[in-house]
């Protein structure tokens, strides 16, 4: 099973904000956050998890 998206908010300005994905070794939640003045994101999750969802949050 590849790597799925559970659930995608956005803020006002419709950039993505929150993220959680689904994979075969668990669950990945992401964050996106300003960081001097640029987009970043952010991860907490299994590192096998991780590796997996990194190609799910790029196309986000």
């Amino acid at each position: 099973m590849s790597p799925r998206i559970s659930s995608l908010v956005f803020d006002k300005e419709e950039r993505p904000r929150r993220a959680t994905i689904i994979t075969n070794f668990g669950t990945v939640k992401v964050q996106w956050t300003e960081v001097h003045g640029y987009r970043r994101w952010f991860t907490s999750g299994g590192l096998d998890a991780k590796k997996l969802a990194v190609s799910v949050i790029e196309r986000i």
